[in-house]
């Protein structure tokens, strides 16, 4: 079991980072880097808790990325992972411990086991002006992907009399993210002069560690939700909204491999649950949802609110989860690879309108389906080819978490949805191989 403390030091003004320390018992350390002036603003008007809650996000995403798998799991993926955080009263953050280790386990795939010992972190006690000075209905959730962008446009075409803030993380580990999100950003200033504000883009990012860095980043969203915390109470703004498709939203594992967090649960029902009661049992007045979990990714698109202005500006999101491996595109000044199962839904959505995203690779590519490369192309035809009926999905979902029944229908239904989005996809794109092996 890896043992870990996390140590947040004072606070460097003139820098303007939190470097929060992390070290491990038998000697290995690292630091999480944060950009905490940027939350200034934010930060000095909200509670302890919160502050502690978005400290605790940012060293889950530092050890999560600490930790290398390869060298640490137990079973070949989860690793055993004691941590201890510092928090402002130790009491109030007991409360919430078991519900903190099943949401930081469901979320990475891991083993938690957490305590807190006393913080002596001070927050900086001066007035700071404040930018964001209007009063804002909401806070969206601005990745820089296609469903972000078609949240900040639900809202936008549809509430000109209202205002939202839109609040964003960027890793520069992490290839793109930040330009995608600055492109988008000045499209949508454009059209929506004055409807929104964005809080520049948080850097949170493992600066230094003495050990080989893991590869994957399955706790980003607890961070995203840790900066949308912390922003949207600094602003007295209770409604957080987080717009992912349902499809990627239930993670529905396409092959029993895939059980684990071998995929993101970036917005599973079960993660915004979870942190919802946390945060209630803190006494945080606050609400995170997800408008589009009964949706597939193709609905989303459809069913935008101006259409017509998301098609323009389709191009310039990105969908891509592996956009910093390169080495084997056929087309390497593409946006996305084409073949990782984010892109295949996003294409699979896009299929009643005119996809302008350039590919790396096609599904036709691939055959025969033996390398890393093109094993989320083969898992998804082996999972179209089965013959799966609602009772099967439905088990399936329990198994993968799905703890609210009453919503147990509509979620198969988004699963059927999108086996058959998926398999429209194939039929018009894929050659006679290809669909052969998906059972068209």
């Amino acid at each position: 079991m890896k043992k870990i403390n996390v140590e947040i030091p004072k606070y460097d003004l003139k820098s303007g980072i939190l470097n929060i320390k992390l070290t491990e018992d038998k000697g290995d350390s690292s630091t999480v880097s944060v950009d905490y002036k940027t939350l200034l603003p934010f930060a000095i008007s909200v509670n302890s808790e919160i502050r502690d809650f978005f400290f605790i996000t940012c060293s889950v995403y530092g050890i999560d990325r600490f930790v290398n798998r390869k060298q640490h799991s137990v079973d070949g993926w989860s690793r055993e992972l004691n941590i201890s955080f510092p928090v402002s009263e130790i009491k109030v953050w007991n409360n919430v411990k078991n519900d903190l280790e099943e949401l930081f386990s469901f979320l990475t795939g891991d083993y938690w086991n957490i305590d807190f010992y006393k913080s002596d972190f001070t927050n900086p006690e001066f007035p700071l002006s404040l930018d964001f000075d209007e009063k804002y209905k909401q806070l969206n959730l601005f990745s820089g992907g296609l469903d972000s962008l078609i949240g900040a446009v639900d809202f936008l075409s549809t509430h000109p009399k209202d205002k939202i803030l839109l609040a964003s993380h960027y890793d520069p580990q992490m290839k793109g993210p930040l330009s995608d999100q600055n492109v988008l950003l000045e499209k949508l200033k454009d059209k929506y002069t004055g409807l929104f504000e964005h809080v520049p883009s948080i850097k949170v990012t493992l600066s230094q560690t003495t050990t080989k860095r893991e590869t994957t980043f399955r706790s980003r969203s607890i961070l995203f939700i840790g900066i949308a915390l912390l922003v949207s109470q600094g602003k007295e703004v209770n409604e957080i909204i987080v717009p992912e498709n349902g499809s990627v939203s239930l993670n529905y594992p396409l092959s029993p491999s895939r059980r684990t967090s071998c995929s993101t649960r970036t917005t599973h029902s079960f993660v915004l649950d979870k942190t919802n009661l946390v945060l209630k049992k803190l006494n945080i007045i606050s609400n995170i949802s997800n408008p589009y979990e009964f949706m597939t990714k193709g609905e989303m698109v459809d069913n935008c609110k101006d259409l017509k202005f998301l098609k323009q500006i389709i191009g310039f999101s990105n969908s891509c989860g592996k956009r910093g491996h390169r080495a084997h595109w056929q087309n390497l000044t593409a946006s996305h690879c084409g073949v990782c199962m984010p892109c295949i839904y996003r294409q699979a959505s896009l299929i009643n309108q005119k996809d302008s995203t350039n590919y790396g690779n096609t599904i036709n590519s691939l055959i025969p389906f033996n390398t890393k490369k093109s094993q989320d192309v083969g898992i998804c035809l082996d999972f179209l080819k089965k013959n799966i009926t609602q009772n099967d999905i439905k088990i399936e979902l329990i198994v993968n978490g799905i703890k609210n029944i009453n919503k147990l229908n509509k979620y198969i239904d988004v699963v059927s949805r999108t086996r058959i989005e998926l398999s429209r996809w194939i039929s018009k794109n894929g050659n006679s191989l290809i669909k052969t092996k998906s059972g068209l």
